[in-house]
């Protein structure tokens, strides 16, 4: 079979970064922005306005650093192996077929827009677990962090303004990170029903 891409466009991108730069492409969902903005904001009005004890906020930014740790490595461990799965039981032909084929809302073939959709969910959980685990190293008490922040000048105020901005980042993240799990859940239901129909089609 004839198709009107190259077989070096299969492998054109070199790296994760190549990957990420052309998954912007795939916008997303709107109400699940919402929900990131409105936690984050949520969580931001209650470490800047509400909370009195700062202490309390740094220990919960600390708590949550380890368990976002925890949570992200374990669940990118089960979602690469279910993707895995997935991607080696898949149709060569069909895989082909879709690289032929133009989304028309990313310019991207639908081969690559499917798996992007796929790699926009790990390299979430790669970033986050390198923010989650940079907390956990460095700002510990009498950790890197805060040692290199005591030696500027106003380090107190940088110190407050950093743990409460961390607050809202780490805790508006696990609502992020939930959210992408449901999308990767979707996404590979809607790809098997359409392999599903491409058997279909092929009868």
């Amino acid at each position: 079979m004839t198709y009107s891409f190259k077989d070096s466009d299969l492998t054109s991108e070199k790296s994760l970064w190549d990957v990420y730069k052309l998954s912007r492409r795939i916008l997303p969902n709107k109400f699940q922005v919402s929900i990131v903005v409105t936690v984050t904001v949520l969580l931001a009005l209650n470490s800047f306005i509400l909370t009195d004890d700062n202490s309390v906020v740094l220990n919960d930014v600390r708590k949550w650093a380890e368990m976002g740790f925890n949570f992200s490595i374990t669940t990118l461990g089960f979602l690469i192996a279910g993707f895995t799965i997935f991607a080696t039981l898949s149709k060569p032909k069909m895989m082909l077929a879709m690289m032929d084929h133009i989304n028309k809302e990313t310019g991207l073939p639908t081969l690559k827009y499917n798996f992007f959709a796929f790699m926009k969910v790990f390299i979430a959980y790669i970033l986050f677990s390198f923010l989650f685990l940079t907390i956990v190293l460095f700002g510990q008490k009498g950790g890197v962090l805060g040692n290199v922040i005591d030696l500027l000048p106003h380090s107190s105020c940088i110190k407050l303004i950093l743990i409460k901005t961390f607050y809202a980042i780490v805790g508006g993240s696990f609502v992020y990170l939930l959210l992408l799990l449901k999308s990767f859940v979707f996404n590979i239901y809607a790809i098997v029903m359409n392999f599903l129909k491409w058997e279909y089609h092929q009868e």
